[in-house]
Order: C-alpha cells, then structure tokens, then sequence
C-alpha cells in the first residue's frame, strides 16, 4: 500500500530491515560483500574485550567512578545509586544495574564497533551500495520509469532563491546548517557526553543519540535519497525544492534511520537495511510522481499539502489506487519487453553517485 506508507515515513527503515532478512535476491549478494570481513572483525573484537576486560575494569573504578583523580567528574553517578547499583531509563521502562558494568559497556561497546566497521569498511560501502542498487533492480521497473524527471506536486512551491548561501558544489545551505554541525563535531559530541551527560544521570548517555539523530536527520533522509536525484536528473534547485516541500518526511525518515544506525555493532548492519528502505521509499514517491505526470492528482494547492508535504492520506481514492495498479502495469510490461530484446542485461543494473555509502568515482554493476 504505497499511498498510505508515504504518510509514515519513519516505517521504511522497518521496511528495510524485513526486505534485508527476507528477501534473497537481495540479502545473498548484499551480506556475501561482508561475511568475511565480519568473522575476522568480529573475532578481533572478542579478543580485545576478553583481554582487556580487567584493565578497563580497574581504570573505570581508579579514574572514571571512584573518589580519586576522577578525569571525568563522572563520580556523581554513585551518588544516584544504591549498593553500587544505578537506574536507567524512565519510570515503569527503568531497570536497575551495576554502574561499573554500565559504564564499562557504555566505552565497549562503541569500540567495538568500531573495530568491526574497520574491517568491513570498504566491503559495508559496496554492500550498501549492492543493496540499494538490488532494491531498484527487484522492482523490475525499466530506466523510463526513473527518469522522467522532477514534477512540481506544489501549485505554490518555495523558492530556492530565499534559501540563502550556496557551498562549493552549488548546493544550497539551510539556516541551521552552521550550528547544527557545530554540536555534531566529535569534540563536542566529546565534552556533552563525558563532561555533562553521564555525571547528570546514567540514563542521559542513552538519551544522547535521540538528539543527535534529531540534528542529523533531514541531513541523513536527502543524503539516503541522492543516488534516487541523480536517477531523476534533479538539479540543485530541484533538489532543494523536492526536500523543502518534503522536510518533515525526510525529517522524520532520517531521524529513524539516524537513530537505528546509532546502535553499537548492529548499527552497521542497519546501515545497510536503510539503503534498502530508501530505495523502497524513492519507488513509491516516483510512483506518486507518475500520478501528478498523468494528471490523476493536480497540484496541491497551500491547504491541502499536508504536514508532510504530500496531501493527507484521508483524500486517496480508489480512483488513485486504480491509476497506481495501472501504472505498474505499463512499466512493468515495458521492462519485460525490454528484457526479451536483450536477455543478456536481464536484471543488471548500474548506479553511481553520493548517498550510497561508496565514494568511489567508478560505476558498479549489480547482477
């Protein structure tokens, strides 16, 4: 039901995920990219834990919660607990535990993460590219159907001109760009986390990564959606307009897909359903497009575009699921007859550009 998904962006990354776990013509080639690298990053990793286990254990009691040359005045955390035992979380979701295995687990866990993301770096980059580039691919939907280019939904669309600044690339720079990069920059992130968070209260380190995400997210969703511009041919201006209009969809999107990706070692492999939930995301809007390309749907006039930029999910019709059905039906007769006069490209697929996870300048092919 795409119409409806579209009014609950944030679903996508689940879409993502249960796409990524079942489907094989996606998870086979997608995780084959990682597999190796993973064991061998993922050995290393237990290796280090077990061996210094009893190291980070003494430092965390001499430095980190103890009485003594504490360098993080994070000693206040034992005045909350109760026989060395602290509570995380709010009220009833609250659960009780030790503060030296807490804070041991709050430093070990990210590292070993990131141990993990060192082995698999170059592999996650082509995995997510593989996987955004499988989900396209398994639409079965010919190059007609992506490239049509950018149709104004809006019969009043922002300007791009009241934007203000433009950055090298010529793309153009929010308001709060300034500001909110300044809190995502790792020393920041340093000083709130180990200064502030953790000697407030043991559950604020773990509220940290919701503002982050939230900071982060329109950045994260327009970022997962660059390989679906490029498809498109959107200029920046286009560009610009598309997320404008669509802002608290690819706020709401990217704040899910940040936040998920935030989790220690497992982050990684969400990493990688995000792509794929993107790319399920991308197809559904271009098949929105295709609507307003059609005239099905008219331009949305100031008071009908919604909160998330698209109308409300109250106005669809059969009418429209009708022309969706019928939509599909075109191109996907039009990809089988392209597929019959060229058997040989039957399901390949090549994608270039940003917002993929690989920074490499070369094309990639995806059978």
């Amino acid at each position: 039901m795409p119409s409806e998904l579209l009014h609950l962006p944030p679903l996508y990354t689940l879409v993502g995920i249960y796409r990524l776990l079942t489907d094989p013509f996606i998870r086979g080639p997608v995780l084959d990219k990682i597999k190796h690298a993973s064991i061998r990053g993922i050995l290393v990793a237990g290796v280090y834990a077990v061996g210094s286990w009893n190291l980070m254990d003494w430092f965390i009691r001499k430095f980190l919660i103890g009485k003594g040359w504490n360098i993080f005045k994070s000693n206040k955390v034992m005045e909350e607990s109760v026989g060395g035992v602290v509570n995380i979380g709010l009220g009833k979701f609250s659960f009780g535990i030790n503060v030296v295995l807490y804070t041991h687990l709050f430093i070990l866990l990210p590292q070993i993460s990131s141990i993990l993301r060192y082995f698999i770096y170059k592999n996650l980059k082509l995995a997510r590219s593989r996987a955004y580039a499988l989900t396209v691919s398994s639409r079965g939907k010919p190059h007609e159907f992506w490239s049509q280019g950018y149709i104004e939904e809006w019969s009043q669309p922002p300007s791009p001109a009241s934007s203000g600044q433009v950055d090298s690339t010529g793309r153009r720079i929010r308001s709060d760009t300034k500001w909110i990069s300044w809190l995502l920059w790792w020393p920041t992130q340093l000083v709130l986390r180990k200064y502030l968070f953790l000697p407030l209260s043991p559950s604020l380190p773990l509220l940290a990564p919701l503002v982050t995400s939230f900071l982060r997210s329109i950045s994260t969703g327009e970022y997962l959606h660059q390989p679906y511009f490029e498809t498109k041919g959107m200029n920046n201006d286009d560009i610009w307009r598309w997320v404008e209009e669509r802002k608290w969809a690819y706020r709401a999107f990217g704040f899910a897909a940040s936040l998920i990706e935030s989790v220690p070692i497992i982050g990684l492999f969400f990493s990688i359903s995000n792509r794929i939930g993107a790319a399920m995301w991308a197809f559904d809007l271009e098949k929105r497009q295709h609507l307003f390309s059609a005239r099905v749907i008219k331009p949305l006039l100031p008071n009908q575009v919604g909160f998330y930029g698209m109308g409300k999910v109250d106005d669809l019709g059969v009418d429209i699921q009708k022309a969706e059905d019928e939509i599909d039906k075109k191109f996907s007769k039009k990809s089988m007859e392209s597929s019959s006069h060229n058997d040989n490209d039957q399901n390949i697929l090549e994608i270039k550009g940003k917002g993929i996870g690989v920074a490499e300048s070369g094309r990639e092919k995806v059978l």
